[in-house]
């Protein structure tokens, strides 16, 4: 997955409570496509490459363990608790709120694809 030349719009130290493991539910909005509903589990650090941004490794879980299915780089907005993810397929949003991060996946074309619903498991 490739990330957008976009800026992130906080560096602050308030960064630090997107970085670790988040699991949860990635749910279907188009039924009837090859979407299938998903126990996800992400895990985002931050970027050695960019400073300023994070990268977060999306994985499924199947049969009880984890299928990486891409990584991607993504900004985070202090003031909006917003962090938001750009790669080839589209583009995935989520708002962090303590220990829950909900977002969505939009494809490029602007179609909502997924719904997301995370829980902080372990980091910072």
């Amino acid at each position: 997955m490739q990330a957008s030349a976009r800026q992130p719009q906080g560096t602050s130290a308030d960064n630090a409570k997107v970085i670790g493991d988040w699991r949860g539910e990635s749910r279907c909005v188009v039924r009837e496509s090859a979407c299938r509903d998903e126990d996800s589990l992400y895990h985002v650090t931050k970027s050695a490459e960019k400073d300023g941004w994070f990268t977060m490794k999306l994985d499924k879980i199947v049969d009880g363990k984890p299928v990486t299915m891409g990584t991607t780089d993504c900004s985070y907005d202090v003031a909006k608790q917003s962090l938001t993810c750009e790669f080839a397929r589209g583009i995935l949003r989520f708002t962090v709120q303590g220990t829950a991060m909900t977002g969505t996946m939009n494809l490029t074309d602007g179609t909502l694809w997924r719904r997301l619903t995370l829980k902080k498991t372990s980091g910072t």
